[in-house]
């Protein structure tokens, strides 16, 4: 009785939960910061959407905002399936953050501009990045 009742509860949890490839993500920023030359910059959140190409590879669409076009590799996926992570982001449970430092190299002296945002993100039918 035990192992049908597991069972039972096991089929289900909807499997369209879990990320896999081709999956389409859509976001929403829900907050973005910059920090350049020591000032802090509040920028107005965008929306954005990405779709997983390949078990370890994210790829965002072509509309314009911060990540269009850009490509993050997965470095790892949780057993749940709805959590994974790279160099300078993670995914967990829908909800989206990144991070960055850049170096702005200059003859007399370089400037490091470091940007961060969080984002809500849910898995869409849409097929077309």
């Amino acid at each position: 009785m035990r192992n049908f009742l597991l069972v039972l509860m096991l089929s289900m949890i909807p499997l369209s939960a879990f990320s896999k490839v081709g999956d389409l993500y859509y976001c929403e920023m829900t907050q973005a910061i910059e920090i350049k030359e020591g000032k802090l910059i509040n920028y107005i959140p965008q929306k954005f959407k990405f779709r997983v190409v390949q078990e370890n590879l994210l790829q965002f669409g072509n509309d314009v905002n911060y990540f269009s076009g850009l490509e993050l590799k997965i470095v790892d996926y949780a057993e749940n399936g709805e959590q994974f992570y790279g160099d300078n982001f993670e995914f967990s449970f829908g909800s989206f953050y990144f991070a960055e430092v850049f170096r702005w190299p200059s003859e007399d002296k370089d400037t490091l501009t470091a940007t961060a945002l969080s984002a809500e993100c849910s898995a869409v039918d849409d097929y077309s990045v």
